[in-house]
């Protein structure tokens, strides 16, 4: 899933790989001290719902791994699709719907696997979603919406694609987002707004594209993020918390924080840096920010106003883990 991935030729037959910037549900927080300032029991109260897990797509573990939210060190997931029945083959991302459904595509081909809320161990997909109707093609994106339609990144077909809930088998996409006046050019990781616009990580030209509701076609973007001062370098991931700031995971720069509505070559109204390669980022309820550290092996969890080498409030990390190359984070 590294920016050199994305430029390499692209094999005859190719899985899709799935995002999902899952934004998770969100109310503003008070301040959350850093971890080296909490105690065990106050770590675990820092959590707004103890029965939320994290997910992640583990790429290079092919798998889909759930750790409790109060988790942290080195810990086994109590989540672990995985398996030959699973088709799952270096998962670069995954999404989750609002029955709890989890959609992940494979970098090595095209087409996207849905699990149910309830699947662990070597299970088979309830759904899976490919085909020459489909259009898809080689991804590193998925998202699905507030009315559970899911929506795909091609990033070597620089196109966009939407699929109408509960969508199964070799079925036509109900949108399609494509042409040169899109400006897409090796799309990745989308998220949507409170407003219904869809941003797209845009990972050849370093930006975050915009695109209004109900967008088809050749549409181009109502807005553009981009330019040196946003420090943009390889945006991968793309959430937003309950703020409406925009959450970039960038491969090169770490985790970018936007105010909401930023358009053109605007600051990050944050920036936390200090990890190995970025590729997952989400918010939970009292905005704290979830990060996945895709060359750390690791997951990582940062108060809201966290920005610089901030100490994470809790790591998941370490050989029980399995965590091999974690991408996009859902919370459920």
């Amino acid at each position: 899933m590294s920016f050199s991935a994305w430029a390499r030729p692209v094999p005859a037959l190719t899985l899709v790989a799935g995002l999902a910037a899952c934004t998770g549900q969100t109310t503003t927080g008070a301040y959350v001290p850093t971890a080296a300032a909490l105690s065990r029991s106050q770590l675990d109260n820092s959590v707004p719902d103890k029965s939320i897990r994290i997910f992640t797509a583990n790429r290079d573990g092919a798998s889909v791994l759930a750790f409790n939210a109060k988790a942290n060190g080195d810990v086994k997931p109590v989540v672990n699709i995985s398996g030959s029945n699973t088709q799952l083959g270096e998962p670069d991302a995954l999404a989750m719907d609002s029955k709890g459904n989890i959609y992940a595509a494979n970098d090595s081909g095209e087409s996207v696997e849905v699990f149910g809320p309830n699947a662990n161990g070597n299970v088979k997909p309830k759904r899976v979603i490919g085909g020459s109707k489909s259009q898809l093609g080689p991804t590193e994106g998925i998202f699905v919406d507030p009315e559970d339609n899911l929506w795909v990144s091609n990033y070597s077909g620089n196109a966009i694609t939407e699929y109408k809930a509960g969508a199964s088998g070799n079925v036509k996409p109900k949108t399609v987002i494509s042409g040169s006046k899109t400006l897409l050019d090796l799309p990745l990781g989308m998220a949507m707004d409170s407003a219904g616009r869809l941003y797209v990580a845009s990972g050849s030209s370093s930006a975050i594209l915009v695109f209004a509701p109900g967008a088809h076609g050749n549409a181009a973007p109502i807005a553009t993020i981009g330019g040196a001062n946003t420090l943009l370098d390889k945006p991968f991931a793309l959430a937003f918390d309950s703020n409406g700031r925009l959450l970039v995971a960038d491969e090169g720069s770490g985790v970018l924080v936007f105010a909401g509505n930023a358009s053109g070559n605007v600051a990050a109204v944050a920036h936390i840096t200090g990890f190995s390669e970025v590729a997952g980022v989400v918010a939970d309820s009292q905005d704290h920010i979830y990060v996945a550290d895709f060359g750390g092996a690791a997951i990582e969890e940062f108060a809201s106003n966290a920005t610089g080498n901030a100490t994470p409030l809790r790591t998941i990390k370490g050989a029980n883990t399995t965590l091999d190359g974690p991408c996009y984070l859902a919370l459920r």
